[in-house]
């Protein structure tokens, strides 16, 4: 169980690992927004469009103890052989200890991915100082095996001890001594990134998040749709949990009230959602409304669901609460987004409707994107209140066929919508490697092709619920 990594030591590798990305991420970005011309005009051009922060963050979220997403469980221990599970019992008993005995052969290597240029680490000595710092609370679990005459393998995954769980695949070569004991010769690990949201995400963290960016405010949009999401079972009560993790949403937003707004979140087609929303209004002062179609299976072809989220429109509407709606469901095109512009925006006509990731979500869908424009251009008052957020779009393109094509495709698509109507979104950082706010907001800059002047007047843009 080699390279049982402490917490710390991985949580700094992972800060430094973003410094780097962030590093190469300047100078593409340097790269790509420089024109054709003049040396002295590429860099003035560059450095006006690296000086343009967005003023506010339209969709983002923290997570709650309770939403949580915990490592799913490991699959069960191999049996071993004896004289297989002997090394594997060895390995966990000296974790954390000076002590080798005769575990490893004369010529053993070990991996550290801590080390900087060598990273395997060769000797009894080094193995054992190797050893002695890792956490004894960690623990080797051996899922598959193979051996020879002398020579075998036993793979499996280090459970990582001193903090937040953190996992590693590990693999042991193994080798027979003259004696016939089998002894580890080589020994190495990767880490496994955890599942996203494995940890909470507090609104501490996010406000450190926005200064390093420059971002004045942020739309925090409580994830209590996840635990109506039929893709995953919670322990509990179904709506105690949705309830209680729009209650921590709303106390954690209430500590930076002059920084961040909260939204309610709730499956538009559950029996209790309407009594919840009404209760995030009064109860809570949320000042929004989050849907996600997909995370619920909402289908609005399907006639009882699409009335069970027209009625939540019109309660929001009541209520005076904005929406913000992740409308990709699969299926999804232009027919669910004509029903969405004839049926469930005339529900909420006085409060701000806002598309999610640009069209909605997920895979880029321009037959959906291109139904919205095109009631915009044509000045459809359905559309009055009706507003985009560019959250992951570029990450969206960045899996197309052609992903430069794509962004252009966007491009086009946001202006003729107009570029009053959008609004800078970046999501959650979902796991602690995920990039930091600064970066999504450095790729976005980077991939969409509008002018520097356009870009301004996106990133100047503030919804009506945070003015």
């Amino acid at each position: 169980m080699q390279l049982i990594v402490r917490v710390f030591a991985v949580a700094a590798l992972l800060v430094a690992g973003r410094a780097h990305v962030a590093a190469r991420q300047g100078a593409a970005d340097t790269k790509a927004a420089a024109p054709q011309s003049s040396a002295a005009g590429s860099l003035a051009q560059v450095t006006e469009r690296a000086a343009i922060v967005p003023r506010a963050d339209h969709h983002q979220h923290i997570v709650g103890p309770r939403a949580t997403i915990p490592w799913p469980p490991l699959a069960p221990a191999a049996n071993l052989p004896p004289e297989l599970s002997r090394v594997v019992a060895e390995r966990n008993r000296i974790t954390g200890t000076r002590e080798l005995g005769d575990l490893y052969t004369e010529t053993a290597q070990v991996l550290d991915v801590q080390a900087e240029g060598q990273p395997w680490v060769r000797g009894p000595e080094a193995i054992r100082r190797l050893v002695a710092s890792q956490d004894p609370a960690s623990r080797f679990v051996p899922q598959s095996f193979a051996a020879g005459d002398t020579v075998a393998y036993v793979t499996g995954v280090a459970v990582l001890g001193g903090g937040p769980e953190m996992r590693a695949n590990v693999v042991f070569g193994l080798r027979k001594d003259g004696r016939g004991v089998w002894r580890i010769e080589t020994e190495q690990a990767t880490l496994i990134p955890p599942p996203p949201f494995a940890v909470p995400l507090t609104a501490d963290q996010l406000i450190r998040d926005m200064d390093e960016t420059g971002i004045e405010r942020a739309a925090v949009l409580s994830v209590a749709y996840f635990f109506a999401s039929p893709s995953r079972s919670w322990p509990g009560d179904e709506y105690a949990n949705v309830r209680a993790e729009n209650d921590w949403v709303a106390a954690q937003v209430a500590r930076h009230p002059d920084r961040l707004v909260a939204f309610c979140g709730v499956s538009p087609i559950r029996d209790y959602a309407e009594r919840e929303v009404r209760r995030c209004a009064g109860e809570l002062k949320m000042k929004g409304l989050k849907l996600h179609f997909r995370s619920s299976r909402v289908d609005v072809l399907n006639p009882e669901h699409l009335e069970k989220v027209r009625r939540v429109f019109r309660v929001a509407n009541e209520l005076g609460l904005a929406v913000v709606a992740h409308t990709n469901v699969r299926p999804y095109g232009r027919e669910q987004a004509e029903v969405f512009l004839k049926e469930l925006l005339p529900a909420a006509p006085d409060v701000v409707v806002q598309i999610a990731h640009l069209w909605g979500g997920n895979e880029f869908a321009p037959a959906a994107l291109g139904v919205f424009a095109d009631a915009v251009a044509a000045k459809d008052p359905r559309t009055k209140n009706l507003y985009f957020d560019l959250t992951e779009v570029e990450a969206a393109a960045a899996v197309s066929s052609d992903p430069a094509e794509t962004m252009r495709e966007i491009a086009r698509l946001i202006r003729r919508i107009g570029l009053g109507r959008i609004l800078y979104g970046s999501d959650a950082a979902a796991t602690p490697d995920s990039p930091p706010t600064s970066l999504r907001w450095a790729r976005l800059r980077r991939a969409l092709p509008l002018t520097n002047e356009e870009l301004r007047v996106v990133a100047g843009n503030v919804a009506p619920y945070m003015r």
